[in-house]
């Protein structure tokens, strides 16, 4: 993230998302949080290429992976990284109890393609309407 002369602030914007659910064994969340929010974010973001990272948590509904992490990257070479590849091999005793207690996993590596770069910004008919008068 960017602050330019003008005090806006502008993030940079991958062309990439790698989006993974999980779900985890009840009464484990706390466990499988720990490990996420403090080591493999924090570890991931430290590869050039990962530009952000967040985390979602499903609030109802059952058949859908509960857990969700959308990782926005500049494109798919960080996963081809050097510095990926060794945070995957290192060992982790955090990492290795909370994978314990993930029962099911999914992943997918979506490429833009709309806009070509950037982020597509129409906000006609935005919430909430101006007020006139």
């Amino acid at each position: 993230m960017t602050q330019n002369e003008d005090n806006q602030i502008s993030q940079h914007i991958g062309n990439t998302i790698l989006v993974v659910m999980m779900d985890v064994e009840s009464g484990h969340e706390a466990e499988f949080d720990r490990w996420y929010n403090e080591e493999h974010l924090p570890e991931r973001l430290e590869i050039p290429g990962y530009v952000s990272a967040r985390r979602f948590k499903l609030e109802e509904g059952n058949g859908v992976l509960k857990y969700l992490c959308i990782w926005e990257l500049q494109d798919e070479s960080p996963l081809e990284s050097d510095q990926y590849k060794m945070q995957r091999a290192r060992p982790s005793k955090i990492r290795d109890e909370a994978n314990k207690y993930i029962t099911q996993r999914a992943r997918g590596l979506y490429k833009q393609i709309y806009p070509l770069e950037g982020a597509f910004e129409d906000h006609t008919g935005s919430y909430p309407e101006p007020v006139a008068g």
